[in-house]
């Protein structure tokens, strides 16, 4: 009686098994994961980001046009609290609920 040979070519991995583990066939149907809502208020989150852009940009403009980062920057406060009102905003946007 004569054996047939093997349709797929064995695997010999390092360990001296044949087994291999791999990817299980789930088909082609899954279920839609169901995300919760994040926490807190996405308008505060939103309008936190804008400030903190806001006052990006503001610093930008004004280190451009005078020259020197740090006089330009003690000479006018405005984007520094601009982008600190922008980080504390966001952050209270992240844990209270409007």
């Amino acid at each position: 009686m004569e054996q047939t040979p093997p349709k797929f070519k064995e695997y010999k991995d390092d360990w001296g098994t044949t087994a291999r583990e791999g990817y299980e066939d789930r088909g082609a149907f899954r279920q839609r994961r169901v995300s919760g809502q994040q926490a807190g208020s996405s308008v505060l989150r939103r309008l936190g980001a804008l400030m903190i852009i806001g006052g990006l940009f503001w610093g930008t403009y004004i280190v451009t046009r005078g020259g020197d980062v740090a006089t330009a920057l003690e000479q006018n406060h405005g984007p520094v609290v601009i982008v600190a009102l922008g980080l504390l905003t966001s952050l209270l946007g992240k844990y209270v609920r409007v």
